[in-house]
């Protein structure tokens, strides 16, 4: 081992909060049924190429495994597990958690992920639901690598590339690492969560991705982001308080402000700037998305039609003012226009005029949802509306001018007909929410030789991209607080180990790879340190280990991260 004399940068003001995220190092996914709408289950099959072990958690009994390729069928009755082996009853009267461990991936039978069975590593936990006790969840436990092994190529296409991939794969992590939606389970494998496939789903350029991105995740004031993302800009993402919180500022998320693919593009702040903006084909990062332009078109008996049942529809969210029930009749539609709207154009608040009453919808989503064509929601809510006249004459309606900088209100509607209406048209851009960053944009990033550090600092203002702070304490067993992370200097020129130690820890002896610092006198002075750990790191996986705090600092923490 190499021994050496601490020589490092001292910094006595750089913020260092102490709070310390913890890493999730299993995740645990509610698998959802074959068309995703539900994670409640009333029997379900297993199958392996290996033996399957079965442990009844209820009683901590190993019950006798089950052999390779042979059917594990459970299913639950009389608040017990029963569970049956190539159709024949085998364990009867389970009180479960039933949890089901093999050598090889376990796959559920009748269940289709991606057009192939699908299969899962790590364990399967069976488990009575909280709300019908009659139904059960199915758990994949697995560790946080290979769950980001079956999200990233699922999340975006693999051809996007390495780069791309790896900023989708440092977002999912962060997203993950928030999660916490179910006291059973972090997260479900569908589109409510991510989309998560499992071992079937694999690739190696996402698997790469994944492994040179490991233990990096995106950082402000030290706590990992909530990594938002979508499919398509229009060339311009939003915050998540205009979007989310309805335009009430509340910094609850800085990190998530605009962000403009052309710098000189102003926010758009009127209806001209509008059909102007979402008018041209080209500009931004999103140019080969199909959906970064878009037009649907609606006749109008079918959009009153939609509307009729959209209407009840979306008042069960509270967002329709005043809500409408399933008895009271829509008709008559007079005209659609954008009360609020966003720096992008995005519509956040939509007032529907008819016959039968004047409707306040808000909400993104909720707007998306209400307009739908057919099955299919719009791509988005940045769009501008035209409405459809007969032949005859039309009488322009004079643009609103409002030069507030986030929020705004405006007319949209161009033209208005006298009596000839017969349609509505939506002229738009993007695809999904627009808060974070976006995915056709990560692609395009990486085409112009982007790297992921710098494509994530596109989408996500002012973070820094590190391993989680981990805290150091006291303990009488003599277990060592480890960071392990990926590091390529072709990529992250240089990288630092912050340490903060607000306790005044007299002594904290530290490893970085093999390289051993013992003599931590020096930092002990200094409440926070910034060291150059560069040349300390080799590209590929490292480590840096503390040891546990000595029983002269019980009661005492440090904090340290490593940051790119």
């Amino acid at each position: 081992m190499k021994k050496l004399l601490l020589f490092i940068f001292l910094l006595s003001a750089f913020a260092s909060p102490t709070y310390a995220a913890k890493e999730k190092t299993t995740v645990k996914v509610g698998i959802t049924t074959q068309n995703f709408s539900q994670y409640e289950h009333n029997s379900a099959r297993f199958v392996s190429e290996n033996i399957i072990k079965i442990t009844d958690m209820g009683s901590a009994f190993e019950i006798e495994p089950v052999e390779a390729n042979k059917i594990l069928s459970v299913s639950i009755k009389d608040d017990f597990f029963n569970i049956y082996i190539d159709d024949e009853l085998a364990f009867e009267k389970l009180t479960g958690p039933i949890v089901l461990s093999s050598n090889a991936p376990i796959g559920i039978v009748d269940l289709n992920r991606k057009g192939t069975p699908a299969k899962y590593l790590g364990m399967i936990e069976i488990k009575k639901s909280t709300k019908r006790p009659e139904k059960f969840y199915i758990i994949n436990a697995i560790d946080l690598q290979n769950y980001l092994r079956g999200v990233t190529p699922n999340e975006m296409p693999v051809s996007f590339g390495l780069e791309a991939l790896k900023a989708q794969t440092i977002a999912a992590r962060n997203y993950v690492t928030n999660a916490n939606i179910n006291p059973d389970f972090d997260v479900v494998d569908s589109t409510s969560s991510q989309v998560y496939y499992g071992y079937n789903s694999y690739r190696d350029i996402s698997d790469r991705a994944v492994n040179e991105t490991k233990g990096i995740y995106a950082l402000y004031n030290n706590k990992p982001i909530l990594a938002l993302y979508f499919s398509t800009s229009p060339g311009i993402t939003d915050s998540w308080d205009d979007v989310f919180n309805f335009g009430n500022a509340s910094s609850a998320h800085p990190y998530l402000k605009p962000s403009f693919d052309d710098k000189n593009q102003a926010p758009l702040k009127n209806d001209e700037d509008i059909k102007n903006f979402y008018s041209k084909k080209e500009g931004g990062f999103d140019t080969n998305s199909p959906k970064f332009r878009w037009n649907v078109e609606f006749n109008l008996d079918e959009l009153e039609q939609t509307l009729k049942t959209t209407l009840v529809e979306q008042s069960k969210t509270n967002l329709i003012s005043p809500k409408v029930n399933k008895n009271e009749d829509f008709h008559g539609l007079k005209e659609i226009k954008a009360i609020k709207r966003t720096v992008s154009g995005k519509i956040t608040e939509l007032e529907i005029i008819a016959d039968s009453g004047t409707y306040k919808v808000k909400k993104e989503l909720t707007i998306r949802r209400l307009l739908k064509k057919g099955s299919s929601i719009l791509p988005s809510a940045n769009f501008y509306i035209e409405e459809i006249a007969d032949a005859g004459e039309q009488q322009e309606k004079q643009p609103q001018n409002n030069e507030n900088n986030n929020i705004f209100n405006i007319l949209d509607t161009m033209f208005v007909p006298k009596d000839n209406l017969i349609g509505f048209k939506f002229i738009g851009g993007g695809f999904g929410h627009g808060v974070g960053m976006s995915q056709f944009g990560a692609y395009n990033l990486s085409k112009q030789g982007k790297k992921y550090p710098e494509i994530l600092k596109h989408y996500y203002n002012g973070i820094e991209l590190a391993t989680l702070p981990n805290t150091v304490y006291y303990n009488e067993y003599g277990i060592s607080y480890k960071n392990e992370f990926y590091y390529d200097p072709t990529i992250n020129k240089q990288a630092y180990l912050y340490i903060n130690n607000n306790k005044r820890v007299s002594e904290f002896p530290f490893k970085i790879n093999e390289y051993e610092f013992d003599d931590t006198k020096t930092i002990s002075e200094n409440s926070n340190t910034k060291m150059d750990i560069t040349k300390y790191l080799k590209k590929g996986l490292n480590t840096v280990v503390f040891k546990p705090l000595n029983i002269e600092n019980k009661g005492k923490t440090i904090e340290f991260r490593v940051e790119f």
